[in-house]
């Protein structure tokens, strides 16, 4: 039976808007719907389909046959894929790769004909997720389209693999548990890339000597995968080395391209590479010296902060990519412009020798090495974690933690706890190395059977009051200083916690002034902070 579909018209403005990913690109192969009648054969069920649930039966599988990359069958697919739909026979311009995509979850007929007529519901918009799709050999016999997510698909999940162009739709299961581990891809930065000839993913384990032909698709530069950010650092990193490419912003539908899915294939160390794609969108951000002040040192383009178990370092102003090695160090950190980050720990009163290496947003490398002596030990008070809102009565069971990061006792006389209504006065004690103190109230109760309590030894300091009239619900930051008014450590005013919910240190050495220092937690009063996240 032969099946033609008529020429449609274009995507609706509200699909466009659903779908930037998946149609900003131009075609690779462009020209006006027509027919294939060898491949559109979806089955005429009924008119069924509830648009709003995402599990409902879909139709049985029709038309082209589909392949998963890297091999795995239909129902165990990895989560980092691409998908390559065989179209024997097709002619080119019965297939339109801007009109397929990946929709989380299952289609019905229903469903299919909306992606047919590219007027997609906003409940079905909502399931796309974001894609590129491109043509790859020549007709009769070998036409073939690649369908790439843009992001690791939910292991146990469904998803479908659909097109209106030519019509046809197949479900894939994504698999729970055995596959490779996905390496996260720290450059070239988002929304800031100036290059497709560099790319750096890393991981948790460290990886074996790679050298694998790569190319990014479609039809990007080739390369070449190698461990390291750069040589000899970095080794829980690949990299992408491609031929030098152009390095100027693109024009508003500008190229999207996505690495190799895995990497080290048929390695016990096999990993997948995040599909994240690499866009040229900005022009390149070289890295210019940052000015040091009298009590830093120049650290390649940025500036160092010496104390005695850590190495405080400012990056210059433009984003980098830093790979630091030496004194037990093999550290890969993506850094905003002016950002801060901390090199720790290292041994008090030692020198210390590292190889350091940044790369721009254009994948210019620079190597230089940095040599210094630490300090003394010393003690680090740091404001560890707030709670301003809690389930239990304001402001009687609000809380300031201090935890004494460093290697000696820390005297607290003098010292006061600041916020925008004015300064209180700390208890004169001394906190011990490792040790936590919680800033209350004078009526605050360990345990009020609402909120976390803490542990019986920590260290209760009662003050009046806590903030001018108590901490703020909606955000303030915070500020320890000793008695001569230097800021010892400070807390920011976001990101603002729910009820019940505290802002609190990544990790103890996390630097004051970094964006990602800082996080909503469950409260741990008196305990190491628990979190989602880490920092280096």
């Amino acid at each position: 039976m032969t099946h033609c579909c008529p020429i449609r018209p274009s995507w609706t403005p509200r699909a466009l808007r659903a779908l930037p990913l998946a149609l900003a690109l131009t075609p690779l192969v462009a020209s006006p719907l027509s027919c294939a009648p060898e491949l559109v054969v979806p089955p005429q069920l009924d008119e069924g389909g509830d648009e709003e649930d995402a599990g409902v039966a879909g139709p049985a599988d029709a038309g082209p046959e589909l392949q998963i990359e890297p091999a795995a069958p239909l129902d165990a697919a990895p989560p980092v894929l691409r998908v390559r739909v065989l179209l024997p026979g097709a002619a080119l311009g019965s297939v339109d790769p801007a009109r397929a995509l990946v929709v989380r979850g299952k289609l019905s007929a229903a469903h299919l004909r909306q992606i047919e007529r590219g007027e997609l519901s906003t409940a079905l918009s909502e399931r796309v997720v974001p894609s590129i799709a491109w043509l790859n050999g020549t007709p009769p016999g070998d036409l073939s389209l690649t369908v790439a997510p843009l992001a690791p698909l939910a292991p146990g999940e469904t998803y479908a693999i659909a097109s209106g162009s030519p019509v046809f739709s197949h479900h894939i299961q994504i698999a729970t548990e055995g596959s490779p581990p996905v390496l996260s891809r720290l450059w070239p930065p988002p929304d800031a890339g100036a290059t497709l000839g560099l790319g750096v993913w890393c991981g948790d384990a460290p990886l074996p000597e790679v050298v694998a032909a790569a190319t990014l698709a479609p039809g990007g530069p080739a390369g070449e995968l190698r461990r390291g950010a750069v040589d000899d650092i970095g080794a829980r990193c690949l990299r992408f080395e491609g031929e030098p490419t152009a390095t100027a912003p693109p024009e508003a539908d500008g190229v999207r391209l996505v690495g190799p899915p895995d990497a080290l294939p048929g390695e016990p160390t096999a990993v997948s590479l995040d599909p994240r794609p690499f866009v040229l969108e900005s022009v390149p951000l070289p890295a210019i010296a940052a000015a040091c002040a009298p009590d830093e040192l120049a650290i390649g383009p940025g500036c160092a902060q010496i104390a005695d178990d850590r190495i405080l370092v400012r990056s210059a102003d433009a984003p980098l990519l830093w790979a630091i090695a030496g004194a037990g160090f093999d550290e890969v950190l993506a850094v905003p412009p002016g950002e801060l980050f901390v090199l720790a720990p290292l041994p008090p009163l030692s020198p210390v020798e590292l190889a350091i290496a940044t790369v721009d947003n254009a994948g210019v490398v620079e190597r230089r090495t940095f040599s210094t002596m630490t300090l003394a030990p010393m003690p680090h008070v740091v404001i560890n974690e707030v709670l301003a809102n809690p389930v239990g009565p304001e402001p009687g069971q609000e809380w300031v933690e201090l935890y004494n990061d460093g290697d000696v006792p820390a005297e607290l006389t003098g010292v006061v706890l600041a916020d925008v209504g004015g300064e209180t006065e700390l208890p004169p004690i001394s906190l011990m190395p490792g040790a936590y103190a919680l800033v209350v109230n004078e009526d605050y109760v360990s345990d009020d059977e609402l909120d976390p309590p803490s542990p019986p030894e920590t260290l209760l300091l009662r003050v009046p009051k806590l903030g001018n009239h108590g901490l703020s619900n909606s955000g303030e930051p915070l500020k320890l200083k000793d008695r001569g008014g230097v800021v010892l450590s400070r807390s920011p005013a976001a990101p603002v916690p729910k009820p019940g919910m505290s802002l609190a240190r990544v990790v103890s050495h996390a630097p004051d002034g970094s964006a990602g220092s800082f996080a909503t937690s469950w409260p741990t009063p008196g305990r190491v902070n628990i979190m989602n996240q880490e920092i280096p």
